[in-house]
């Protein structure tokens, strides 16, 4: 079998990197909204173009070529400025800048050492220049659009960077090539093409699906959550509750004393404000622990916490707080009741009646306190 030659992968990569960045663009065109698909279709773009401009560059122009390395490096960065959009983050950051002067000095440094005397000019430098410059523009935004904050949560997420990082060992491999003088630098140059042709298309079909696993999460969200508290709702609790069937986990029951004349007194709009306040709370603290809050309806709420956490300590924090907030609005309180699961129970069903029992109790007791 007979490889195809640089020039020709380099055409397909033109080609494929096009084809992507049209298809992008053609995305966002539908809908201007959608700005992290202009970011990639640009990504593509720019990428095609580059290398288009790398053939038709004459030799000798230092300065261009520099500047079509720093372009190298935007194109690394400008997905992960789209995915940043998307997850409604800063598109922007200030490590971004590495990517792009990394590329562009990489090949720019060993072309002013030589003209400054301070190197001699060859092409070992050279090469050892442009494969470091490209291996940390790639490897850093390889790391930030697969591995960041977040993106344990996107399946394409994680593909693209691990696309972005399928790159380095061609240039890990050329910078030993070229260390140690070893033969087949053309076939190293080849390596490299031949993984453009599949990393490309692993990349954009990676960044591709992001979207679609981002309504996936929102529709699941819209399903699964309370719109008012941001809290889980029944079907929502029964989604994580298996998550917390182990001895030594609690169930904490929240109720709004009172409610009822909240309403009747202030109006409907108080008594959501109410619910909204529990539920942020709520579910802030739980989130810190490890624990989760869902909204069983009307003003009942119930927070779960892992067997590490300590439901005493949380329940007494959380009512403080809430206790804060109400004083701030119509002086309303809540009362609390704790149930723990049972060594032996396979799920919360026990755990949550005991704590609904408490939270009777507490009532009884003269509410705004916590019972177990």
């Amino acid at each position: 079998m007979q490889f195809p030659d640089v020039d020709t992968l380099r055409l397909c990569s033109i080609l494929a990197s096009s084809a992507f960045g049209l298809v992008f663009t053609t995305l966002w065109l539908r809908n201007r909204s959608e700005r992290h698909l202009a970011m990639w279709g640009l990504s593509s773009l720019l990428y095609g173009g580059a290398i288009l401009a790398f053939s038709m560059t004459p030799p000798g122009s230092s300065a261009t070529v520099t500047a079509l390395y720093a372009l190298l490096g935007l194109t690394n960065v400008l997905p992960v400025v789209g995915a940043n959009l998307l997850d409604g983050k800063r598109p922007l950051a200030g490590w971004m800048a590495i990517p792009i002067l990394g590329a562009a000095l990489g090949h720019g440094l060993p072309i002013a050492a030589a003209d400054l005397g301070w190197a001699a000019s060859n092409g070992t430098l050279q090469t050892l220049g442009d494969a470091l410059g490209l291996s940390l523009s790639m490897g850093l935004c390889g790391l930030m659009l697969g591995f960041d904050c977040g993106a344990s949560q996107s399946a394409g997420r994680r593909m693209a960077g691990l696309a972005m990082l399928g790159y380095l060992p061609a240039y890990v491999l050329s910078i030993i090539v070229t260390i140690l003088a070893l033969p087949g630098a053309e076939w190293v140059a080849l390596l490299a093409m031949l993984s453009d042709q599949v990393l490309l298309g692993v990349l954009n079909l990676g960044l591709l699906s992001i979207p679609v696993e981002h309504v996936q999460r929102q529709l699941r969200d819209a399903a699964l959550r309370d719109p008012l508290t941001g809290t889980w709702n029944r079907a929502g609790l029964d989604h994580i509750a298996p998550g917390f069937a182990a001895a030594g986990a609690a169930a904490i029951a929240i109720d709004v004393d009172h409610f009822k004349s909240i309403n009747d007194r202030f109006g409907h709009a108080a008594g959501d404000d109410v619910l909204v306040a529990v539920g942020r709370e709520a579910r802030d603290m739980a989130i810190v622990c490890d624990g989760q809050a869902a909204r069983l309806g009307g003003d009942e709420f119930v927070v779960l916490l892992p067997p590490a956490g300590d439901a005493h300590a949380f329940a007494a924090v959380l009512l403080e707080r809430l206790r804060a907030v109400g004083e701030t609005q119509s002086g309303w309180s809540v009362s609390m009741g704790i149930g723990e699961v049972l060594a032996g129970e396979a799920s919360l069903i026990h755990a949550i009646r005991r704590a609904d029992m408490s939270l009777y109790e507490a009532k009884a007791r003269g509410r705004a306190r916590i019972a177990a």
